[in-house]
């Protein structure tokens, strides 16, 4: 009689330091064929750390890997692959100069010379996007694509390696439909003999796609949690010890005079005039889907974006949005929803990311000045970093977050906008900043969040603004707001007053 089959890959007690950081201890994790194991922690748990290591692009100090039960040592992630293990990351790791069949088909690069006939290149690459959905032109250049189908791209290209582990490391992040991806893997486990590990911050979708999570928390495996035990409670609690109620904990605030006025604002993705007020201490949210204009709504009032119509005052007195430096200039703060390609230079140190909030070109910078304020911010915003001049591309995801929202911060606003806040943030950096913009409302700050989280948006908002294609169709009070009523409205139902 045949037995159970070993997993696809294996790690048994492998563990990793970095000089004298111990980024993995001694964790033991299996996967098995057709299933969907979610590797869960906050930043610096270790996660992504474990999964170079299962990809070849790490070695670990001590323990060892079975491929198929049988003991493996991956030199270089190439050997990885060899041995059907492909690791998918959120930057994409492709030559944008190619063509996406290019991309895709990457992995013959390098196995020997042969002819390779464009058509059956194209044909290959075709195949593998629509096996996660992507109905892309494979002979595009890949430079031409959009954020989203970049990722699926990405995702194809690991699948046109047969791969027998699939390791998703925040591939979602930046995805505008990611349920496209998540009915890819469903089909991909029902199908086929793969096994897939996925990392992500976000609850929702361990839920959704997890047959069951381990959790890491400094760099140890803590809990292992079962497909029926996988609640956003259960997972809290294992990751960062306390519940997630506990994040949502919002003071009670009383709401002043306006602060934010809006009034038949227009831009090329909001074709129907908004208008809404934010007061003091009040906290205002955006819901819609990818596409419906709630990002193009904040840019605008921050000066990001040009506006065709309508106007906007803070404290009652006009304000010229014509650009960022001028909506700052009105009490304007600003945190775009991502941080690397809009707010932060990454190569640059925290300091000098800070500095850019109050340098101009004709005014002669203080260093002493610039250095203090980010002591302060660090101080004040428990920013964990080695120091005040470590580049911001060393932080953890959270970290490079408090930093975008310290220089918003910097220059004392009446209003913070706020989009997508803790996109790619973990949960423990999620409280603190839910702690911030407490503190901030506290003070009598008019906040505005536009999220795609509903939950971050319930738990925090004291009214919510529903989009839908380009329009506000509707306002919920706290009392009345659900995941379902905003649903329906984002998704152009009923209209709410």
């Amino acid at each position: 009689m045949t037995g159970p089959q070993p997993p696809l890959l294996e790690a048994i007690a492998v563990g990793k330091d970095f000089g004298s950081v111990r980024a993995v201890g001694a964790v033991s994790i299996g996967i098995r064929a057709g299933e969907v194991v979610a590797l869960a922690g906050e930043n610096g748990s270790g996660k992504s750390t474990l999964a170079r290591i299962l990809a070849g692009s790490i070695r670990p100090d001590r323990g060892s890997l079975l491929v198929g039960g049988e003991p493996a040592q991956f030199t270089r992630p190439r050997s990885a692959l060899d041995a059907g293990i492909s690791l998918v990351t959120q930057e994409p790791s492709v030559v944008p100069a190619l063509t996406v069949a290019d991309n895709v088909m990457l992995h013959r690069i390098g196995r020997g010379a042969r002819v390779v006939r464009r058509r059956n290149v194209e044909q290959q690459a075709e195949r593998a996007l629509a096996l996660v959905g992507a109905d892309i032109d494979p002979a595009r250049p890949f430079e031409s694509l959009a954020p989203g189908e970049r990722e699926l791209v990405e995702l194809a290209k690991a699948l046109a390696s047969d791969p027998r582990v699939l390791i998703l490391d925040e591939v979602t992040t930046r995805l505008p439909d990611p349920e496209r991806l998540f009915e890819a893997i469903d089909r991909l486990c029902r199908t086929t003999e793969i096994g897939v590990v996925l990392i992500t911050h976000r609850l929702r979708e361990i839920r959704r796609l997890a047959h069951r999570a381990v959790v890491l928390r400094d760099g140890e495996l803590v809990a292992e949690l079962g497909r029926d035990d996988l609640s956003d409670e259960r997972l809290s609690a294992a990751m960062v010890g306390r519940e997630l109620s506990d994040l949502y904990a919002k003071p009670t605030v009383a709401v002043g005079e306006p602060v934010l006025e809006v009034v038949d604002l227009v831009t090329h993705r909001c074709g129907q005039p908004a208008s809404f007020a934010v007061g003091r201490g009040e906290i205002v949210g955006v819901a819609g889907i990818a596409g419906c204009g709630r990002t193009e709504l904040l840019e605008a009032i921050a000066g990001a974006r040009r506006r065709s119509h309508g106007r906007v005052r803070v404290g009652g007195e006009p304000v010229s949005t014509r650009s960022p430096a001028r909506a700052m200039a009105a009490g304007i703060g600003f945190v775009p929803d991502d941080r690397w390609s809009q707010a932060l230079l990454a190569d640059q140190s925290i300091v000098a990311n800070l500095a850019l909030a109050s340098h101009r070109s004709w005014r002669r910078t203080d260093r002493r000045r610039d250095r203090d304020r980010a002591h302060v911010a660090i101080e004040r915003l428990h920013i964990r970093a080695s120091s005040i001049d470590a580049p911001v591309s060393s932080l953890s995801g959270g970290n490079a977050q408090k930093v975008v929202l310290a220089r918003a911060l910097a220059l004392e606003p009446r209003v913070l906008l706020l989009s997508e806040p803790t996109r790619g943030v973990d949960i423990g950096a999620k409280a603190e900043i839910y702690q911030i913009i407490d503190e901030l409302v506290a003070r009598g700050i008019a906040v505005v969040i536009s999220s795609s989280d509903l939950l971050e948006l319930l738990g925090l908002c004291d009214r919510i603004l529903a989009m839908h294609d380009g329009e506000v169709v509707g306002e919920l009070s706290r009392a009345l707001a659900t995941e379902e009523a905003i649903t329906v409205l984002c998704g152009g139902g009923h209209r709410a007053a």
